[in-house]
């Protein structure tokens, strides 16, 4: 008989409560407040959380081509195209044909409208980071901040959760100049 870690949990620890239930509750609770604290439409200039992601992710890969694109961002080419067609609308990103060997292949690039909408997009979420950080008691802080990068680096290494790429290349978005 093969058991389940959860199974495992429940016969290691008879009695108390099931440690995998609690992982995975504390998780989904952290995905449901950090999608509450990132950017929302309400706050945004209506722009959803996606998209304001693939704004951050143009400033550092300006001139991919949209399947990359869509790599990078963990969506298919197709949901990429609606994304970009709402995008290029509003004059934040403009697709340009031909401009890679494969005539056919579109890159992307971020307008100078775009990147002023990433740029205040960007305030708001360090505004929204230092309130969240200010609410740590101080002698806390370091602990928190570590064990956050344990947890990212034990989901990166168990190969799950949809990751198509090492979140490790998206930690710090650097503007190309």
């Amino acid at each position: 008989m093969q058991l389940s870690l959860r199974n495992l949990a429940l016969v290691k620890n008879p009695g108390k409560p099931d440690v995998v239930q609690q992982w995975w509750d504390e998780l989904e609770r952290v995905g449901r407040i950090l999608g509450q604290v990132g950017p929302d439409e309400v706050c945004c200039d209506g722009l959803s959380q996606r998209q304001t992601a693939i704004l951050r992710i143009l400033v550092s890969s300006e001139g991919t081509r949209l399947t990359d694109l869509a790599a990078l961002s963990g969506i298919t080419p197709s949901a990429m195209t609606r994304v970009l067609e709402r995008l290029e609308a509003r004059g934040l990103v403009e697709r340009v044909r031909g401009a890679q060997s494969d005539g056919r292949a579109a890159t992307v690039r971020i307008t100078a409208s775009g990147r002023r909408t990433r740029k205040s997009l960007d305030a708001l979420m360090r505004q929204r980071t230092e309130q969240i950080i200010s609410s740590i008691p101080d002698k806390e802080r370091i602990g928190i901040l570590n064990a956050l990068r344990t947890l990212n680096t034990a989901i990166e290494a168990a190969g799950c959760c949809a990751l198509n790429i090492p979140i490790t290349n998206l930690v710090r978005i650097e503007e190309k100049q």
